[in-house]
């Protein structure tokens, strides 16, 4: 094993079992038992596993290393990485020096028939020339027609989306397929129409009515596991001031394996948000989920959350006593002994 995944570990070690107890310590090897048990040396790992360990790193914020093992995937002509890859060069490194290598990659996964990258081959206007962007969007088009034959659930959310379009769009074929994507409770849709709602669409001669609707869609959304779904929820109950609510969604996104929500349920557990949320102060358990952000967060994004999570962190493990400081305790939501935290942006549910 390479001399730095072992410093990592034992830096990983020191920090719970001093800090907050050897049970933590279990929990999060726990928790990692998948990455720790495949081999460090990229060149021993699959294309397959690589795109996977890739795919987790990046979701947690360490976009720099998460790139090495998305690279070595794409090299060896795995679409998935070819795609994440180009995305992540596309967003991160926008500059010109790195386009050419992103249309490469984008390019490999196009011809391999991954929609996403048609996808983005024709909606990032300053990749292709106009000729070559109609060229793949009419391909992207052909492809989830060919879906929509045999796995229609799948495919009409994504064609509502194209002929939605606000220049040529076709409003009758758009209306069409999301209807029916809404019918099969396909979860974007779902949270599409609850969007539509908080848009003001539809008439409600009271706007309690289109709230609970509005909510109502975003919970079956979350039952399918679409996380933006939940994050809606939160914001909506607390702009409703039903703190007590959102703070229920709180915890089963945070069930959900939702890296953000370590830090956010830390904070409000340690007192420091909204006022709608004090009831819930637990300042021991609350360390211990900013603990957890901290050991998963990356800071390649998101750098202000890390931050202000350490900041938080440090003030209140200084006024622990030192029998405190040696003291352990385990999370009380036994729901997390197995989960990957992770921060699910729209890439990584692009999995059409």
């Amino acid at each position: 094993m390479p001399s730095i995944v072992v410093a990592l570990l034992l830096e990983v070690q020191v920090l719970i079992s001093v800090r907050l107890g050897v049970s933590i310590l279990l929990l999060i090897l726990c928790s990692f038992g998948a990455v720790a048990q495949q081999p460090f040396d990229i060149d021993q790992l699959t294309p397959k596993e690589a795109f996977e360990k890739g795919e987790l790193l990046r979701a947690q914020f360490k976009d720099k290393e998460a790139r090495e093992y998305l690279l070595y995937a794409a090299e060896e002509g795995n679409v998935n990485a070819q795609y994440l890859y180009a995305i992540s060069l596309l967003t991160y490194h926008p500059s010109s020096r790195y386009q050419p290598m992103a249309v490469q990659n984008l390019l490999g996964a196009a011809k391999s028939g991954y929609r996403p990258a048609m996808f983005a081959l024709y909606s990032h206007q300053e990749l292709l020339s106009r000729g070559e962007q109609a060229k793949w969007k009419q391909r992207y088009l052909e492809s989830l027609l060919e879906l929509a034959k045999n796995e229609a659930s799948d495919a009409d959310f994504y064609l509502y989306q194209f002929y939605n379009q606000e220049h040529g769009g076709d409003e009758e074929k758009a209306e069409k397929y999301f209807e029916q994507a809404l019918k099969a409770e396909q979860p974007l849709a779902m949270y599409e129409q609850a969007l539509n709602l908080q848009k003001g669409e539809g008439f409600y001669f009271f706007q309690s009515n289109r709230f609970e609707e509005m909510n109502e869609w975003l919970i079956k959304a979350a039952n399918k596991g679409y996380i933006p779904a939940y994050r809606q929820l939160i914001q909506n109950y607390e702009l409703d001031d039903d703190y007590k609510t959102a703070y229920q969604w709180r915890v089963q996104l945070l069930q959900q394996g939702d890296l953000l929500s370590l830090a956010s349920m830390g904070n409000i557990l340690l007192g420091h948000s909204a006022e709608g949320y004090d009831e819930f102060t637990d300042e021991r358990l609350g360390l211990e989920y900013l603990s957890l952000y901290l050991t998963f967060a990356g800071q390649d994004r998101m750098g202000s959350a890390y931050d202000k999570a350490k900041e938080s962190y440090d003030r209140a493990f200084e006024k622990l006593t030192e029998a405190e400081r040696k003291q352990h305790e385990t999370l009380t939501l036994s729901q997390l002994d197995s989960v990957k935290f992770v921060y699910a942006d729209r890439y990584f549910f692009n999995k059409i």
